[in-house]
């Protein structure tokens, strides 16, 4: 066996050497981060424009390990040139997505996502009880809460940065909540599901 051939020999079991290293203490690192982050920290934040709970909302979430689920408290905010009032409301968001289907390397498609979301305007114009000159079950709704749901999808990209893995989504949601529901159960002679239903967009980074 001539000694350029020894030579290469030597350099593709080096490289394999070199790679097989590399990639063991990124998993160390990784693992290392994950162990000693703090069960009550957020790993990703997003960000949302519209869908029923602000102009613009944000705020901190948690994943599940598995990816599929997924609890967020956002902060929004409705200007008054929007919608008569300048509103402040925060909001818990459920999503479920069962499915992440890879594309490419590091990106994937969740095509399917449901969630459900409960929201709390504040403001001394709204009201958790109505007051008392109202005859009882007059109104069954509360002003300050609202319930709704949703469906949507999302596409994502793990990345690697300052040897942590994150990640980036942007996602889409159509939903509606308890009083268009109702109306639209009640008036549906006159309500297409396009008047009860709300478009919304949001990115998503993990850390």
């Amino acid at each position: 066996m001539s000694s350029g051939l020894n030579i290469k020999i030597m350099y593709k079991y080096l490289l394999l050497f070199m790679l097989a290293t590399t990639m063991s203490g990124f998993g160390q690192r990784v693992e290392t981060f994950q162990k000693s982050k703090k069960w009550y920290l957020p790993d990703h934040m997003k960000l949302q424009f519209a869908g029923g709970i602000g102009f613009l909302s944000g705020g901190p979430g948690y994943s599940s390990r598995n990816k599929t689920l997924e609890t967020d408290i956002l902060f929004g905010f409705l200007p008054q040139k929007f919608g008569g009032d300048a509103l402040v409301t925060i909001t818990g968001k459920t999503t479920y997505s069962p499915w992440r289907i890879p594309v490419k390397t590091d990106y994937y498609v969740a095509p399917f996502s449901l969630g459900f979301y409960l929201s709390y305007t504040f403001g001394p114009q709204f009201d958790t009880k109505w007051p008392a000159y109202y005859p009882e079950g007059y109104y069954w709704w509360a002003t300050t809460f609202r319930p709704g749901a949703y469906v949507g999808g999302k596409v994502g990209k793990n990345f690697i940065r300052k040897s942590r893995a994150r990640g980036a989504e942007f996602y889409y949601e159509l939903g509606t909540y308890d009083l268009l529901l109702v109306s639209y159960v009640q008036n549906r002679a006159f309500l297409n599901l396009s008047d009860i239903v709300n478009l919304s967009f949001g990115v998503k980074y993990g850390f």
